[in-house]
Order: structure tokens, then C-alpha cells, then sequence
């Protein structure tokens, strides 16, 4: 089966996935829906790009969409917007992938309502409990405690300037992720394991919002990973 991966960030509405209508499709599409601005998007361009320079064939076609999408989103209107991008443009989720990522951000009361309407409408979730920063730092360190958003940074920073040598970086959500990724490029199963641990230690909790610290993107990031065989 080929894929042909499209990234929207969804913080900027304006247009949508450049997938004109009347012109039917010859690949199976993933879809990615990621809440933040800046980081994720980074990330999965990286991650796509990654896979272009492994597979480097034709037939599997990876494309970022670089449309500008306005408005402030939390988890639910993320939800409500992949669905509403579902219905408009006839996604056959039998066929194709949609993934929905976002973190808890300050939004306690819609996080678990969102995961749940999106997996009962047939969405995939890569969500972080309590940042996206999380899944960063799993790759240095595997997480036992809840920490606060400040702390994620801090500690990617140390972790950073210890390896590296670097006593002038500081981990911000823009500046500083694309040397960051470069770094833990060859961590990667490291995090994709500690995640999976977090996942177990929290295997009898049904509130996602109680599963702190932990995260899906390891699912995502696995899945990506397939296109390469």
C-alpha cells in the first residue's frame, strides 16, 4: 500500500490540504492534524523528511501542506475541525489515516471529551500529557513523575547543554527545536520504549487526563516509521 503524508497545521485557517476535488486519488493518505503552532509541525517535517531520504521512491509520496489555517485551537475544535475536513472533502477512513495531535495544554475539561469523540469517529490520537515536550524529553530520560511545562523545558535545556557542550542553548518552542531533533534523532527507540512504559503504568486508568506524564506519539511516530520498509 503507499502513502502520501500531508501535515496541516491547524493554528492558521485559511486553506486546505491541496488535494483538488474531482480527481480521484491513487495513493492511501495520512493525514495529520497537529494543535501547535510551531513544535509539532517541525518535528513531523523532520520526520518527513527522514523518510523521503530512506525510501526515495515515487510511488510513496510525502507532502506538508503549508496553507495558513487562523484561529485560536484547543483539543476539541481540533477534533471538530479534522472531522468537519473528514465529512467535506469524503475521507474514507477505511482507506485512509487521520491523526489528531495535541498536548493538555490548559484545557482539563475538554481533554479526556476529545480523545474519546475522536477515536468513537474513527480519528487516531497522538496526545501528550501534559506537552509535546514530553515525548522530547523521553528520549534523554524516562519519566515517573508529573512535571509542569516550565520543567520540560529546563530539563531539555540541561539535557542539551550536557551532551553538547553548549552552555548558550536554551529549549524554546521555535528557535531551538530543530537543533534539539537533531540530537535525539539516533534516541529514538529509547523514547518510543519509555513511552510504552508510561503507557503500561498507567494501563488500569481510564481518565486520559489522570494519565500524567504520559503520551501516544510513539504510536504516530511508529506508524511513520513503517513507510520506510
Amino acid at each position: 500500500m503507499h502513502f502520501r503524508l500531508l501535515i496541516s497545521k491547524t493554528k492558521n485557517m485559511g486553506k486546505r490540504f491541496n488535494r483538488k476535488r474531482g480527481i480521484k486519488k491513487q495513493y492511501s493518505h495520512i493525514y495529520i492534524f497537529a494543535e501547535g503552532k510551531k513544535t509539532e509541525p517541525i518535528y513531523f517535517e523532520i520526520k518527513k523528511k527522514e523518510i523521503e531520504e530512506a525510501i526515495r521512491r515515487k510511488n510513496i509520496k510525502i507532502e506538508i501542506n503549508k496553507g495558513n489555517y487562523g484561529g485560536g485551537y484547543n483539543t476539541k475544535s481540533l477534533i471538530d475541525f479534522a472531522l468537519d475536513f473528514i465529512k467535506t472533502e469524503k475521507i474514507d477512513l477505511k482507506k485512509d489515516e487521520c491523526w489528531v495531535v495535541f498536548d493538555k495544554d490548559d484545557f482539563n475539561r475538554n481533554f479526556n471529551n476529545a480523545i474519546n469523540k475522536a477515536e468513537k469517529n474513527g480519528l487516531k490520537v497522538a496526545y501528550s500529557n501534559e506537552a509535546f515536550e514530553l515525548w522530547f524529553l523521553l528520549h534523554f530520560d524516562p519519566m515517573e513523575s508529573a512535571i509542569g511545562r516550565k520543567d520540560y523545558n529546563n530539563k531539555l535545556t540541561e539535557n542539551y547543554k550536557k551532551i553538547t557542550g553548549d552552555k548558550k542553548y536554551k529549549y524554546d518552542k521555535v528557535k531551538s527545536v530543530l537543533p534539539l531533533v537533531g540530537l535525539i534523532k539516533n534516541k529514538e527507540l529509547c523514547a518510543i520504549k519509555n513511552a510504552k512504559k508510561l503507557l503500561t503504568k498507567f494501563k488500569e486508568e481510564r481518565s486520559f487526563l489522570k494519565k500524567n506524564p504520559s503520551t501516544t506519539v510513539h504510536i504516530l511516530v511508529e506508524r511513520l516509521n513503517k513507510l520506510n520498509k
